[in-house]
């Protein structure tokens, strides 16, 4: 019977991906696993899998973990508190980023079991001319400790001898529960930031995590023949400025807190077209669609 492990099922697209493998998991219900950290799943997380307690900064754990439930198919969803492009890292968080994910590809190689890795679009530098998108084969140079954590962590993967994924996503959106991405701009449109400026010229394939989940466990499946680097995002490029107008319709809520403007123009070092072909993925996935903010929204 097919398997799914969903290593950090409680969190932001854990939780999507959960979800997601509860309808369409080709092993059902009974062929799906999930971990989380200390906090219970809620109700609807506990009855979609079954799941187990897990440190995964605990890497005997990790591996008795994949061992016991001996799945076809492992999805690496845990993350450490980073702080994205602004956080400035440290041994914790590069050993959650990296060591933490590599010693359960390692024990899934073991098995037999595909392994899919979560990365970003920050291991671009984003100074890509507009118009023009990153392909998964160009160079990586990324700008802050997150991203160049990330980039370690792809390589050390890809000496791996197994059917190892490395999905290369964007910021993630969620609206039920909302997520950090959607929470912020909500904040942002109640003024709760008081005035504040969203970038015009940070471009970025947003892409919804119940989307994602779907996708993640698409390429779970033994059925699917890719590894490598993919991007897994929607074709839609657009901006938090953009999203902000966007939710403000469908939210409702009537704003004048919210500027527009241009991070180069703001003396912030910040990648900004990080804008990613997705070419790839459209080819690989077969019933997972990647729909961008102005589908989901409009």
């Amino acid at each position: 019977m097919s398997k799914l492990l969903v290593i950090g099922g409680a969190g932001e697209l854990g939780r999507s991906t959960v979800l997601a493998a509860a309808t369409e998991w080709s092993g059902g219900r009974e062929g799906l696993w999930a971990t989380y950290h200390s906090t219970l799943p809620d109700a609807e997380l506990l009855n979609a899998a079954q799941w187990i307690q897990l440190d995964c900064s605990d890497h005997e754990a990790i591996r008795e973990t994949i061992m016991k439930v001996n799945p076809t198919g492992v999805i690496y969803c845990a993350v450490p508190k980073h702080g994205g492009a602004a956080g400035k890292g440290g041994d914790k968080v590069m050993n959650g980023i990296v060591d933490d994910v590599v010693a359960a590809a390692e024990a899934s190689v073991i098995i037999g079991a595909r392994f899919i890795a979560i990365s970003t679009d920050q291991v671009f530098d984003g100074k890509l001319s507009e118009g023009l998108c990153y392909k998964e084969t160009d160079e990586i140079n990324p700008t802050n400790p997150y991203a160049s954590y990330k980039t370690v962590m792809e390589k050390k993967l890809l000496t791996l001898a197994g059917p190892i994924i490395i999905c290369r996503t964007s910021l993630i959106l969620t609206m039920e529960p909302i997520g950090k991405g959607i929470e912020f701009v909500v904040k942002c449109l109640r003024g709760e930031m008081g005035e504040i400026v969203l970038f015009t010229d940070e471009l970025r394939n947003m892409t919804f995590s119940d989307d994602l989940g779907s996708g993640l466990v698409e390429l779970a499946e033994s059925t699917c023949e890719f590894r490598g680097i993919v991007h897994l995002v929607s074709d839609e490029i657009t901006n938090r400025y953009e999203l902000s107008k966007k939710l403000s319709k469908v939210l409702g809520i009537d704003t004048n807190f919210v500027k527009s403007g241009l991070s180069k123009e703001s003396g912030m070092n910040r990648p900004a077209n990080l804008s990613l072909d997705t070419t790839l993925i459209k080819s690989v996935l077969r019933r997972t669609k990647l729909r961008g903010v102005s589908e989901r929204f409009d």
